[in-house]
């Protein structure tokens, strides 16, 4: 039997996270808004695109408490993906590649990581095999299976538990001095896009920026580690306060124990975006004081 191969040209919601990482990064450099408009001419409403897409999503965001209720669900949406117009939405899919590839470098376009990757592939191969019979049954399977423990809460539940002592951790240290991470970052942007000052902006730029460029990235992020480490010395010399003394000494351990790797980690690029907070609220109290 024939292996249905995952085509990143051919998945709907790939290409739909690709470009919202886009869009991001075009507010950021304040470029340009080919993403955005691509999205609208595209995805907007009555397009078999955005039909598949809303199929994409209810697969990635719905939730059941047992394995048997999100096999059922599954099966529902892959019958419901049996009544596109699927010449439409092959010539929609075929423009909408077309304008990507016209407006940006695909390849950088393309290698851009997704978080949830593994499971956009696996909606699509079950897309792709419920419009063919010849297919590799183990491959289907396996998808399936992906799909099903992704969306079942009873296995999101074990998976948890593993996590549990860390959560605590989290739970018990003090608010400001908890890690933020990218993906969080990223996903609210727009709604605190206004409350980042530059170095915080520049810092997600250069993330954004450098996904497959990890070693000019890792400069970038050792130059900041050192200046923002700096900084908040000389805050702590000069503050008077001890509450905040203590935060501050925190989050300088915190930051002076990072060992840099091949790869800066979220929970790095978190930390330093914490840094950059924590100095902006202190700048902020002296300007009301003084």
């Amino acid at each position: 039997m024939k292996k249905i191969k995952h085509s990143k040209f051919k998945n709907t919601g790939f290409l739909f996270e690709l470009l919202t990482r886009q869009i991001t990064l075009e507010i950021l450099n304040g470029s340009q808004e080919k993403a955005k408009k691509i999205v609208v001419e595209f995805f907007s409403n009555g397009s078999e695109l955005s039909k598949e897409l809303r199929l994409y999503k209810l697969l990635i965001e719905e939730k059941y408490n047992s394995e048997s209720k999100a096999e059922k669900f599954i099966d529902a949406i892959l019958e419901a993906r049996t009544k596109l117009d699927e010449q439409k939405l092959i010539k929609e899919k075929y423009n909408l590649v077309k304008s990507i590839k016209e407006n940006f470098e695909i390849d950088s376009f393309l290698t851009s990581p997704v978080t949830n990757y593994r499971v956009l592939a696996s909606i699509h191969k079950l897309f792709e095999a419920k419009k063919t019979d010849v297919s590799e049954v183990k491959d289907i399977f396996d998808s399936k299976i992906t799909l099903v423990e992704h969306i079942s809460t009873s296995t999101i539940a074990t998976l948890k538990q593993k996590e549990d002592k860390l959560v605590e951790d989290y739970k018990n240290q003090e608010k400001d001095l908890r890690l933020l991470t990218y993906k969080i970052l990223v996903e609210t942007f727009n709604k605190k896009y206004s409350n980042l000052n530059d170095v915080q902006k520049n810092l997600l730029r250069e993330y954004i920026n450098n996904v497959t460029n990890t070693s000019k990235f890792g400069e970038y992020y050792a130059n900041e580690l050192k200046k923002v480490v700096t900084e908040l010395h000389s805050i702590y010399k000069g503050m008077d306060d001890k509450i905040t003394k203590i935060k501050l000494k925190e989050t300088i351990n915190v930051l002076k124990s990072q060992k840099i790797g091949k790869k800066v980690t979220d929970e790095q690029v978190s930390s330093l975006m914490l840094a950059f907070e924590l100095i902006k609220e202190i700048q902020n109290v002296k300007k009301r004081i003084s």
